[in-house]
């Protein structure tokens, strides 16, 4: 019994072994998972998020903080601005993501005794940006709550031995754009159904070009004399009529039920959204492809969902990961979609800021359409192979 067993296990663990798709899904996942996840995170956190100055003190005081933020890793300063009401346009063009304002007098209510305000602005469409900025911001002007160093006392004509009286606490006050409550869902609700609805579409296709027949295909469509490029370009239609209306529910649904903010053009969104499922139906072609069958297609979809979600860069700054996966991110379709629709939605962007976006999944819709349709041209050859009792001649 014993031996029998031993063999039995033996022989279960050689056919894993020997099967490249079971070797993969239960071997190299959990590896993949591991080195993705801990690259994702290996930083352990937001760094180097660029921020600009509003100096409107240009004293010592302001100075030695801009000196500072200048050694935190936390931030990087990409420059100054003469005005707060600059950050709005440079956190579009992902420029800066933070501003820093010092108020006039900064200095001087400081030495006479009074509380003055240092002022924050933060991009608040997404906590994980905004945090490492406004904690790199408090932890500098803590340093200031006890008191300035002898030598900017000195430099500002205080006696030495007044420096512990004559210094006042700095107050931070914080105001986040495009999201002032600082709501979470916000920016995670609408990239959570994007990443589902990729999900989603590419293994609807996987299963239903699974369970379809070359042969009852050709029979019901004769009449239509269609190339297999034709009947391809059908399918790939017919599932986006299909598929496109319910896309745009739960799209909708987010910005209507849910309360989730819109200060874009809707054309926009709907454009992407068209844009997005296209490309998602012909990569489920391209899948089943590769996979040969819709179970194991399915597999792999479920596989993949959460890796593409966390290195795409939408929950996690894409920024905050080591520059192999930042370039991962970028030809990733779930990354474009999510960034066209987290500016359009919580920052009101028009089509000029999110055209890089737009042309990336037009490329990415191109060669998508052409893998699939390779795929496709695969399986009605091999059902053609199958069926020898159908006449070779119909193309359709």
């Amino acid at each position: 019994m014993a031996a029998s067993l031993l063999t039995a296990c033996m022989r279960e663990a050689k056919r894993i072994l020997s099967d490249s798709r079971i070797f993969v899904l239960l071997i190299g996942g959990p590896f993949l998972y591991a080195f993705v996840f801990g690259g994702v995170y290996w930083q352990g956190r937001s760094q180097h998020v660029p921020i600009i100055i509003v100096d409107q003190d240009h004293s010592a005081l302001s100075r030695g903080i801009v000196n500072a933020l200048r050694a935190s890793e936390n931030v990087q300063i990409a420059g100054w601005a003469n005005s707060p009401d600059e950050l709005p346009e440079l956190a579009r063009r992902e420029v800066a993501y933070a501003c820093v304002m010092f108020p006039a007098n900064l200095e001087r209510d400081m030495l006479a005794g009074r509380a003055p305000k240092v002022a924050i602005l933060l991009d608040g469409t997404n906590t994980l940006l905004a945090a490492p900025a406004l904690g790199a911001v408090r932890s500098v002007v803590a340093s200031y709550q006890i008191g300035i160093s002898s030598k900017v006392l000195k430099a500002s004509g205080v006696p030495p031995g007044s420096a512990t009286t004559a210094t006042r606490s700095i107050s931070l006050v914080g105001r986040p754009l495009f999201n002032p409550t600082g709501h979470y869902g916000y920016f995670m609700l609408i990239g959570l159904v994007c990443a589902a609805t990729q999900s989603v579409i590419r293994m609807a296709v996987g299963v239903s070009i699974g369970f379809d027949r070359y042969d009852r295909m050709c029979q019901e469509l004769k009449p239509a004399d269609l190339s297999t490029a034709w009947l391809y370009a059908s399918k790939v239609l017919g599932t986006c009529a299909v598929t496109l209306p319910a896309v745009y529910g739960a799209v909708a649904s987010v910005l209507t039920l849910f309360g989730t903010p819109h200060r874009g053009s809707l054309l926009l969104v709907w454009l992407a959204v068209t844009m997005y499922v296209v490309l998602q139906v012909c990569m489920g072609y391209g899948y089943f492809g590769l996979c040969k069958s819709p179970l194991f297609a399915l597999h792999v979809h479920m596989f993949m969902a959460s890796v593409l979600f966390i290195v795409s860069g939408f929950s996690w700054p894409y920024y905050a990961m080591p520059a192999a996966l930042q370039v991962v991110a970028h030809v990733l379709p779930i990354f474009h979609m999510n960034c066209i629709m987290r500016k359009v939605n919580l920052v009101g962007v028009g089509v000029g800021s999110v055209l890089p976006h737009l042309l990336s999944l037009c490329v990415f819709l191109g060669l998508a359409y052409a893998w699939g349709y390779s795929a496709f041209k695969k399986w009605v050859v091999s059902q053609k192979a199958t069926s020898p009792e159908f006449p070779q001649s119909i193309d359709c």
